[in-house]
């Protein structure tokens, strides 16, 4: 015979209430014992290997097709990924990577194309605004930005925007890194400068024209031009997780002299991408 058992009403919620407490007090548990991680991502191989190897690595799986590192570096609990190359593979993999990590901040490295010619190559720029250069309207006087609808979190809707700002907090603390003694690759006899601040500016193309150069230069005033920043950006704007951009120069979009940016780029990759990745181990350092 089936019994069924009933709690006095005053019983039943104090179960309830009981039990709710226990699972807030579960949550604030582990959120101590877990503390979230920062997460660094990058577009090609190349770009994240001397931080692959600086980093102390205690597990990797393999997400979207490419492998992620969990570890330590630079005092930081750290998840190292690789996002590809282009707007969509950045969007896709910093969203899969928030869904899974909930990261504390996101930081992305790499290399960037000059724009403002007071750029040089191996040069780190750390700008304070991203906007994306190939979103708007194709009329008959040719091309325009225009705003895109986005989420915003703080208000709870769409709203339109043209550009995504880096977490003023992390800037602040790459503001201190122009006057700190970082150990940067030399580009033949110049030091490499580090700049902080402006606009940085990205599509799905690599750009390897002068008259696409100084448009950009003229339209939003940007420093330097790249694949993956803005959509990371947006990606970040909208799931409210901070995010700053570390970019180092390996060509100048358009190339100089008898130079294209493509054959720059080959000459100059490997030097900027770790020169970029020393700035970002520095600024890890600098976080409290």
């Amino acid at each position: 015979m089936r019994r069924s058992y009933r709690f006095p009403g005053a019983a039943l919620g104090a179960i309830i209430i009981t039990g709710m407490i226990l699972i807030a007090l579960a949550g604030c548990i582990r959120k101590t014992e877990t503390p979230k991680p920062y997460l660094i991502l990058y577009a090609f191989e190349t770009e994240g290997r001397l931080l692959a190897g600086q980093m102390e690595i205690e597990d990797s799986v393999r997400l979207l097709g490419r492998m992620v590192y969990e570890g330590t570096l630079s005092g930081k609990d750290i998840v190292l990924a690789e996002s590809g190359v282009g707007m969509d593979n950045a969007a896709m993999t910093a969203q899969r990577m928030i869904d899974v990590y909930y990261p504390e901040a996101v930081i992305f490295t790499g290399i960037a194309g000059a724009v403002d010619t007071t750029v040089h190559i191996g040069d780190i720029v750390i700008c304070r605004t991203w906007r994306e250069h190939d979103y708007g309207y194709w009329g008959k006087d040719g091309f325009r930005p225009t705003p895109q609808g986005i989420f915003d979190p703080r208000v709870d809707s769409v709203t339109k925007t043209t550009a995504y700002m880096a977490d003023s907090a992390m800037f602040a603390v790459a503001e201190k890194l122009p006057q700190m003694s970082i150990e940067l690759a030399q580009i033949g006899d110049r030091k490499p400068n580090i700049s902080v601040g402006g606009v940085g500016v990205s599509g799905n193309a690599f750009i390897d024209s002068r008259e696409k150069r100084i448009w950009l230069s003229e339209t939003f005033a940007a420093l330097i031009t790249d694949m993956e920043s803005s959509a990371v950006g947006q990606v970040c704007t909208v799931n409210d997780v901070p995010f700053i951009v570390f970019r180092s120069a390996s060509d100048l979009a358009g190339g100089s002299g008898s130079e294209t940016a493509d054959s720059e780029l080959e000459q100059f990759f490997r030097v900027a991408a770790d020169n970029s990745s020393r700035v970002v181990m520095e600024f890890l350092s600098e976080l409290k």
